[in-house]
């Protein structure tokens, strides 16, 4: 059986970097290639898929990743991405956590307003990888590799199942690591995993509450696949527009596109404990543009954003939230229903 031929070949030992392929040498595997056309064939597809999934944790991170790449492309052409991310996502943290201390922000020794923990993180990264011996370093990139290559499928089944995000997302030990993994590591970049890091900003919101306060009015809008909360505010902003004469909207609501680069708010946008006993309380309460939408305050068991209206306006602007992180995100705001004057009242109460 193909599976079986497949185990075989992938299983044999690698003992130095001469025993590693390439993507390419990979995909030229026999075993690979007879694997992957039987899978291509959906009456296999799924059974292919499982059995990846329990022969995923017995291979060398090399050979996982680029056969979870080659399993990526079948889930691209509509299998179900479902059956092997949790394999994947089970890798992933202990690939990291492996790298974890070679990683670190570079700090200049003259810059006096460098904390002395970031000192201490970058001459311990330094230090962690001076004590590998030369013969090994080759480990090190590899596994720094493999995991450059593990995002690829993991985004493509990221982005197609809602179960599979959140599952990541809850992986508060993987959260911590992947954001200064991807965004503040000199000593050990990674070319790939900073997309991770954007999809785990990523939101869904079936039943999203916005408020105007000034208006007394507001609607329910679901949110799909949303990058952060300036995203947020440029797709609420669009269907506030298209509905401004039924919630009373007194200013001009500007045209544009979902996808624009840059955008200005046309409203104060304030979180929900901003208003109290249907008062405003707390007007710097603002619903931070960079936060992930879920990260924001609910009532009622929703998430609630006020948009309020000012004289002078607001002067928040914000470039480069609003396009897609891949392909098959697809992000979304979509009008619900309008709040009645009751809810209203209990959303600001």
């Amino acid at each position: 059986m193909p599976i079986n031929d497949l185990a075989r070949a992938l299983t044999l030992p690698i003992l130095s970097a001469d025993d590693l392929d390439t993507l390419e040498q990979f995909f030229k595997r026999p075993e690979v290639g007879a694997f992957y056309a039987q899978s291509q064939d959906p009456a296999h597809t799924a059974a292919n898929l499982r059995a990846c999934a329990d022969l995923l944790p017995q291979l060398h991170p090399a050979r996982a990743s680029a056969l979870a790449l080659m399993c990526g492309s079948l889930v691209e052409d509509g299998a179900d991405p479902a059956i092997l991310f949790p394999s994947l996502h089970s890798q992933l943290g202990p690939w990291l956590h492996a790298l974890r201390p070679y990683c670190a922000q570079e700090v200049e020794e003259d810059d006096d307003e460098v904390e002395e923990a970031d000192r201490r993180t970058w001459a311990d990264a330094q230090a962690s990888m001076a004590a590998v011996p030369e013969d090994k370093r080759w480990e090190v990139e590899a596994l720094r590799a493999a995991v450059d290559v593990l995002v690829l499928p993991m985004m493509t089944m990221l982005m197609r199942d809602r179960n599979n995000h959140q599952a990541f997302v809850a992986d508060a030990d993987l959260m911590a690591m992947l954001h200064p993994m991807a965004t503040s590591n000199d000593s050990l970049p990674f070319e790939q995993l900073h997309y991770l890091w954007l999809a785990s900003r990523v939101s869904y919101e079936d039943e999203l509450v916005v408020v105007l306060p000034v208006s007394g009015t507001g609607f329910i809008a679901q949110a799909h696949a949303i990058n952060n909360t300036f995203h947020a505010f440029t797709l609420l902003q669009i269907l506030i527009g298209e509905h401004a004469r039924a919630l009373n909207v007194q200013r001009e609501i500007a045209s544009r596109e979902p996808d624009i680069d840059a955008d200005t708010a046309d409203f104060q946008w304030l979180q929900a404990g901003a208003y109290a006993g249907g008062e405003l309380k707390n007007i710097m309460l603002w619903a931070w543009g960079e936060a992930a939408l879920r990260d924001h305050m609910s009532r009622h068991g929703k998430r609630v954003l006020i948009a309020l209206e000012t004289e002078e306006g607001t002067k928040r602007n914000w470039s480069g939230f609003n396009g897609v992180i891949h392909e098959a995100q697809q992000p979304s705001m979509t009008f619900r229903r309008y709040l009645t004057p009751e809810e209203v009242a209990s959303y600001l109460a």
